[in-house]
């Protein structure tokens, strides 16, 4: 990795300091951690102009924009490795991405584990996305997400052709959890380089979430499934994350499967580098890239 900006090192400063949130009591270590991420996001406040209010039809907020119109939606599932996490913590995220796709954007409240095991968050991703078909149809919707969430909607995507539901215009993972065996090169070969993730808490993470499951089952880890017929797909990914490979191997075997993907790799970007753009060049970019895909795909009507 080359020296980082003053706005990359600000970036990883800031990861690292997420764990001096954590509350200290006598409640499980996850659920501390959840506590831990919500106030550590309330550093990034939502911009004046968005407007955040219950989602309609599922758990969850939604963010829109001076920008937004109401028939380009975006269903975004947030990060936290299945076991933490919200809307609440990803609504600045949510207004960014509002006025970068000029559309509406959903952030869904899903089953967090180990309270609420494996296909808990995918049948409510699932749930989420029927709501949002009641608003406008499949082909005026994106899904997407980071990390876990980037998995789960993925995930979603196989779970939608299994029940012949219709998919969605186009798919934007970031930084995606799409292998929960946790078994690609670069979790010992980042080792070293990511400030925020290991391997070992996301061994942690799968075991809460899949209580025992097959790893391997594609609508948990979605590298395994069959990718055939799936909308176009835009994934971000950083240079310095151990879960690089898992973006890269799924958008391999997307373009095996004759899917149209583009995958673009940020130089020196750490994990969930996108909450930085208020600061980070990088963030800014990545939101941006992310919005245009989104319009691309979802034109004007």
């Amino acid at each position: 990795m080359s020296v980082l900006s003053p706005e990359l090192t600000k970036a990883y400063h800031l990861l690292a300091t997420m764990g001096d949130h954590m509350p200290v009591d006598d409640r499980p270590e996850h659920v501390r951690h959840r506590d831990a991420y919500r106030r550590w996001s309330e550093q990034f406040p939502v911009p004046a102009h968005a407007v955040v209010t219950a989602a309609p039809g599922f758990p969850g907020l939604t963010v829109t924009a001076p920008e937004s119109t109401a028939d380009r939606l975006l269903l975004y599932f947030h990060g936290g490795g299945y076991t933490e996490g919200g809307a609440y913590n990803h609504r600045e995220m949510g207004a960014r991405l509002a006025s970068a796709i000029r559309g509406v954007v959903h952030l869904p409240d899903y089953p967090l584990a180990p309270e609420n095991r494996f296909p808990s968050a995918l049948d409510a991703a699932v749930a989420a996305y029927r709501a949002v078909l009641t608003d406008v149809p499949a082909g005026r919707v994106a899904v997407g997400g980071d990390s876990a969430g980037g998995g789960l909607s993925l995930a979603l995507l196989l779970r939608l052709k299994e029940l012949g539901l219709p998919l969605p215009a186009a798919v934007v993972p970031v930084s995606p959890w799409t292998d929960l065996t946790v078994s690609a090169p670069s979790f010992t070969e980042r080792a070293d380089r990511d400030p925020f993730v290991s391997r070992e808490a996301l061994l942690t993470f799968a075991a809460y979430y899949l209580g025992g499951h097959d790893p391997r089952d594609p609508l948990a880890s979605p590298l395994f499934g069959d990718l055939t017929g799936l909308p176009p797909i835009h994934l971000e990914v950083g240079t310095e994350e151990v879960m690089i490979d898992d973006a890269v191997q799924f958008h391999a075997r997307a373009l095996a499967a004759g899917v149209a993907s583009e995958l673009v790799v940020t130089e020196g970007a750490p994990h969930i580098w996108q909450h930085f753009a208020s600061f980070l060049p990088e963030a800014a970019a990545s939101i941006d890239r992310i919005g245009h895909f989104v319009r691309q795909r979802v034109p004007e009507s």
